[in-house]
């Protein structure tokens, strides 16, 4: 491997919450970072301009992102994905299709390495649109000419944010018994995950979880607790879930593409192998100074 081209890792998705996470990371850790994003957000990149080497503007959801772009670069980071259906995209055009433009570019500008960050439970066949589009391409990218990886985390503390507001107003809504149980990581702790990926194996998946698993039960007592509220819990039966579900998904696509997934994550384990420092707690608690400020 070519010690000054391994330097070099172009970081797709950047300005989400895992992108800005990993780049002071790869930084930190001597690496080249080439920030890739979407047209007219670069200023959100600002506060990281010293940890970047270069950024990147293209639109992955058009197949023609130019191999120059990939220049020197020996991997690709993607964590490229909808987080909530804004823009009348979809997680087939995003999550899947995207990801393979960028693949495919990838490939053509003489990448060696490409890391997906995926998610727990995109190996299981359920009927749950964003995991079924990162399925997708997690199959492509495994059969594709470059060396793999792929990480499968458990749930990010930035998705327990939904939580955190319930519990400010007094009520918290779960689906199910909330005793389903997951593993939300902070971002930074699972860029460290995957910084320490470039010096492992290639082909390999892993999945990746925080400190310790809590139930949905457990998560909003502890939002509550942090809040300084009692703790006031509303359980939703799984066949209003169902039903729920039925109607979005013919009136609403966007809308039942996100509850599909909440209601997938809070009445299934989604657990994952424990990791890093950061507890949930920090997170909540954070929160509630910025709430204050």
């Amino acid at each position: 491997m070519d010690d000054q081209q391994s330097m070099r890792i172009l970081v797709a998705g950047a300005t989400g919450n895992l992108g800005k996470a990993l780049i002071p990371v790869l930084h930190q850790r001597g690496k080249e970072v080439v920030a890739l994003v979407r047209p007219g957000s670069q200023s959100r990149l600002q506060p990281l301009e010293n940890h970047i080497a270069e950024t990147v503007v293209a639109e992955i959801t058009e197949p023609d992102i130019t191999a120059s772009a990939f220049s020197g670069v020996h991997t690709v980071i993607s964590s490229v994905g909808i987080t909530r259906q804004r823009d009348g995209l979809t997680y087939d055009q995003v999550d899947y299709g995207g990801n393979l433009n960028l693949l495919q570019a990838a490939e053509r500008g003489g990448v060696q390495r490409f890391i997906y960050v995926s998610v727990v439970g995109a190996d299981r066949d359920v009927r749950v649109p964003v995991i079924q589009a990162k399925r997708r391409f997690e199959k492509a990218l495994i059969e594709s000419t470059l060396k793999w990886q792929i990480v499968r985390p458990s749930g990010f503390f930035t998705d327990m944010t939904d939580v955190w507001k319930m519990a400010l107003r007094g009520n918290v809504h779960l689906f199910g018994d909330g005793k389903s149980k997951i593993s939300p990581i902070d971002p930074v702790d699972l860029a460290e995950a995957i910084a320490d990926l470039l010096d492992a194996e290639p082909g390999q998946m892993l999945p990746v979880g925080g400190p310790a698993d809590f139930t949905w039960n457990e998560i909003a007592e502890l939002a509550f607790q942090v809040a300084g509220k009692r703790c006031a819990i509303r359980h939703w039966p799984k066949w209003l879930l169902r039903a729920t579900l039925a109607i979005t998904r013919v009136i609403s696509r966007p809308t039942y593409g996100t509850l599909s997934f909440l209601g997938h994550v809070m009445t299934n384990d989604t657990t994952a192998l424990n990791h890093g420092s950061r507890k949930l707690e920090a997170f909540f608690r954070a929160q509630k100074e910025a709430e204050v400020q």
